[in-house]
């Protein structure tokens, strides 16, 4: 393999990478169909939850009794606002980590089953390679979820031009969702941005090594589902402590793959300060910088691999190892 360093030619891979997805024609349509839908969504919302419904005569009042001891130690914001926004920030990480491991899977064993990678890794080492792909797919894939935020804004605000929208802010505070109870803010914007590009970053260079242990397009679907059900392990294991309150937010947060998930929310919810989100974020790169190097050392020992779709288990031991594949 060549000794140049190792961002050489990043920036070529990323641009070849990211031009070969906007080309793709099935990429582009399916963007533009979602792109519709959302900007039709709140007129179609509308039909069925706006209705003209007076939330004045809907409300209910009730009476919750509860001892001092309780009062004390129940979390300030409750478990429907807590659920929901664990909830929408996983189900975001989710599909755009799922995104993205599948474009790098696809792209790695498109370039090692037409023999392209060989020609590649002649002036680009292989951690330059790996990265490049996974920048350009993290960025097409955040300019379309961007882009579809912004296409909700849209068909919302133009919408309130015409009809009365007013059932989206009353669904949200209904759930506890306001910007008194939640650290809602510009803030937050970065905070969410820095998170979800850690989550990818980490999340596909683990596809990566999974992508790095095939050798067919056939295997393609299994090393797919490797890493989608590390992503979905951590979802539900996110989701599933929504319940218990502010208990376990330090673990969760610091814990790796599972904080990249847990951190924001906690912290959009006041359970951990910026400290040890900040934290998590540092434990985050680290494992990121391990993960790339990792990667590397697997794809130059199976680069020219032939045979069964290796296990993530024995991919991480020859990593470590740093012995070849046979």
């Amino acid at each position: 393999m060549n000794k140049k360093g190792s961002f050489t030619g990043l920036g070529k891979v990323f641009k070849f990478t990211f031009y070969q997805l906007v080309k793709n024609k099935s990429n582009m349509i399916s963007f533009g169909l979602l792109i519709v839908i959302l900007l039709f969504s709140v007129p179609v919302m509308s039909l069925f939850m706006g209705g003209g419904t007076d939330v004045a005569q809907t409300e209910s009042f009730y009476t919750s009794v509860m001892t001092m001891d309780e009062f004390m130690g129940a979390d300030e914001v409750g478990f429907d606002s807590r659920y929901i926004v664990q909830y929408g920030y996983s189900i975001l990480v989710m599909i755009v980590c799922i995104f993205s491991c599948t474009y790098i899977v696809r792209s790695i064993l498109e370039e090692k089953t037409s023999k392209l990678v060989e020609t590649l890794l002649v002036s680009i080492k292989s951690e330059a390679m790996i990265l490049g792909k996974i920048l350009a797919i993290i960025t097409f894939v955040s300019t379309m979820v961007l882009a579809m935020i912004a296409s909700f804004g849209i068909s919302y605000f133009v919408s309130g031009m015409f009809i009365d929208t007013s059932f989206v802010a009353n669904t949200l505070t209904s759930m506890g969702l306001t910007t008194e109870s939640l650290n809602i803010g510009m803030e937050l914007v970065g905070v969410v941005i820095v998170s979800v590009i850690l989550a990818c970053l980490m999340l596909s260079l683990v596809a990566a090594l999974s992508g790095a242990g095939c050798s067919s397009m056939e295997d393609m679907e299994s090393a797919n589902m490797s890493a989608t059900m590390i992503i979905l392990v951590c979802y539900m294991a996110t989701v599933m402590a929504s319940p218990f309150g502010s208990s376990p937010a330090i673990f969760m947060s610091l814990c790796p793959l599972l904080s990249t998930f847990a951190a924001p929310t906690y912290y959009v919810t006041g359970d951990i300060g910026f400290g040890i989100l900040a934290l998590s974020w540092v434990i985050q790169i680290a494992g990121i910088l391990l993960l790339h190097r990792l990667s590397g050392r697997v794809y130059d020992n199976l680069v020219m691999y032939k045979g069964k779709r290796l296990k993530m288990t024995k991919i991480l031991a020859m990593a470590i190892s740093g012995k070849e594949g046979k």
